[in-house]
């Protein structure tokens, strides 16, 4: 039963080997640029030296303990477990050396970055549908190891490269923001090489005719106040919106357990060091966020996808 609190309430192009450079844009996208209140937050932030615009000023999106006992609490400790999510993400996608890889929903460029120093000859792409996104992510990013990195303004849903493109494709927390999940899976596929991999995280409902309930209607628009758009839960599983991209479901992870120690400490960040735009943006829909993972109602979850030879 909830508390009285809650009841009231994602045209080719050649990635360069310079330190910097320049974003590509792409034809007009298909739709509206999508509403993300947190990164209209986060861009102010940004400007003026905020509390969360420098907590997030790398990646924007939730931790991975092993051990969710573990947690400590701190900001350091989460800008870790956001680092951590990175890599999890990195291994479901079986990302290796000398691969040319496309990050949708790139946000600031974090994975690109992980990825580039911890990887050689790579030919790295980052795409997001948002101009100032990209702009931030350009300007804090060095090529490393040999790698080339490129950033592209794009919609995920009609992504700007031919057909067999890329080795690998991740979509690190953002597919929720896309308004087809299934036309997303089916881009992907199309620009992954025969042989690719896609690595996807995206909270997903435990029940899956949850999407289509009065009360998701109703808590889906409080969440939106702080995150922003959220695209149409599917009602179809992963497995079959994969196989109707011409893609085979190879691994899927629930690690819901593993990111929960992220609701407590963004709560406290939030009332404790958030300004008044933080808190009054982005407490609202944290709070159902994590009552509905509390409960059970939504799973983290990560898939790996493969585009058959």
């Amino acid at each position: 039963m909830l508390n009285q609190e809650f009841a009231s309430d994602l045209l080719p192009t050649a990635a360069q080997p310079a330190t910097k450079t320049d974003i590509v844009t792409s034809p007009e996208p298909c739709r509206p640029k999508t509403d993300l209140p947190y990164f209209d937050l986060l861009m102010d932030e940004r400007s003026c030296g905020g509390e969360t615009g420098q907590l997030w000023e790398n990646q924007v999106h939730w931790g991975y303990w092993e051990d969710p006992a573990t947690a400590q609490g701190t900001r350091a400790d989460y800008i870790a477990a956001m680092e951590q999510m990175n890599g999890v993400l990195i291994n479901a996608g079986k990302v290796a050396d000398g691969q040319k890889l496309l990050d949708v929903g790139c946000g600031f460029g974090g994975t690109i970055r992980q990825i580039n120093a911890t990887h050689s000859a790579m030919d790295l792409t980052g795409l997001n549908i948002d101009p100032r996104q990209l702009a931030a992510a350009e300007a804090q990013t060095t090529s490393a190891n040999g790698n080339m990195i490129g950033w592209v303004e794009g919609d995920a849903c009609r992504l700007p490269f031919e057909d067999n493109t890329f080795h690998r494709v991740l979509a690190v927390e953002c597919i929720f923001h896309f308004p087809s999940r299934e036309k997303f899976l089916a881009e992907a596929a199309r620009v992954l090489k025969p042989g690719g991999y896609l690595a996807v995280s995206d909270f997903v409902p435990t029940m899956m005719f949850f999407g289509k309930t009065p009360f998701w209607m109703a808590i889906r628009r409080r969440i939106a106040k702080s995150y922003g758009t959220l695209g149409n839960v599917p009602l179809r599983s992963y497995k079959t919106l994969g196989k109707r991209a011409g893609l085979q479901l190879d691994a899927d992870l629930n690690i819901r357990k593993n990111t929960m120690p992220t609701y407590p400490f963004l709560l406290k960040f939030f009332r404790e060091q958030g300004s008044a735009d933080a808190q009054k943006t982005m407490i609202v829909g944290t709070r159902w966020m994590k009552r509905l993972s509390q409960l059970g109602l939504i799973q983290y979850r990560i898939y790996t996808f493969h585009k058959p030879v």
